[in-house]
């Protein structure tokens, strides 16, 4: 707050005033700027190798599964938009071997999605159900 002539203005600060892109409501991420350039993980999607290897960096590996399945969305979604547009019948080939191989690792994200999910549903103490106990195997019989 500043006092200014015997009047007081209160300031608020806003998010700052960096980049072109949108901030979505409660998220510190802004869309289509590089604000956090160690968040990010360049990508390559020209060829199924450059797919995979995207997919096996370190700096891929080591965010978030949230953060993981983001990246993979959006090497979905680059690749689905060039094999639409392609002409050339070899370009289409190449990036159709592409987009079925990403497909096939967004669907295996979303199962994970799903499994991750329903271990917190179990033990969230709010659902009214138990936690599992251990590691969630059956318990062990002893034979006497």
């Amino acid at each position: 707050m500043i006092k200014l002539l015997n009047i007081l203005i209160e300031i608020t600060e806003g998010d700052p005033k960096v980049g072109t892109g949108k901030k979505p409501k409660g998220s510190g991420r802004r869309l289509y700027t590089d604000e956090n350039p160690n968040d990010t993980v360049s990508i390559k999607f020209k060829t199924v190798q450059d797919i995979k290897d995207t997919l096996s960096k370190s700096s891929f590996k080591s965010k978030s599964h949230k953060r993981q399945s983001q990246i993979i969305n959006l090497i979905h979604q680059r690749v689905r938009a060039a094999y639409s547009k392609a002409k050339d019948s070899e370009v289409k080939a190449r990036l159709k071997k592409g987009l079925d191989y990403i497909t096939a690792k967004k669907e295996a994200s979303k199962k994970k999605t799903e499994r991750l999910n329903k271990i917190k549903e179990i033990s969230d103490p709010q659902s009214g159900k138990s936690t599992p106990y251990g590691s969630g195997y059956a318990p062990f019989k002893n034979k006497i």
